[in-house]
């Protein structure tokens, strides 16, 4: 067993300076142990990033483009109404106050 003298003076300099080596070693050692560790949990956590990206960037793109159809189909629905009710008025008048009776009716 090791004696251990009371620290006074220069030998407490000496304990504190042993101490902080003592610490900073097993720091080191520390790193050293958890840095493969961190590398795989890092590579992992890259992948599943990848793996994310790779699934919702097509599913974006596929959003985008039926969106895209859906705003194209819409316009050409209105145009054809519109064409509709220019080429027949009164019928489109009709049509559109017999749909507002029944609409009326309905709600009663």
């Amino acid at each position: 067993m090791e004696s251990r003298m009371p620290y006074t003076g220069s030998n407490a300099a000496a304990a504190a300076s042993d101490a902080a080596s003592r610490a900073h070693s097993a720091l080191d050692t520390a790193v050293d142990k958890a840095a493969p560790a961190v590398n795989r949990m890092v590579g992992k956590a890259h992948e599943a990033i990848d793996r994310v990206a790779e699934t919702a960037v097509p599913a974006a793109e596929a959003v985008q483009s039926a969106v895209k159809r859906t705003q194209e189909s819409s316009a050409r629905m209105m145009e054809a109404c519109a064409e509709s009710v220019r080429a027949q008025p009164l019928m489109s008048i009709g049509v559109a106050a017999a749909i507002g009776y029944l609409a009326g009716r309905l709600m009663r």
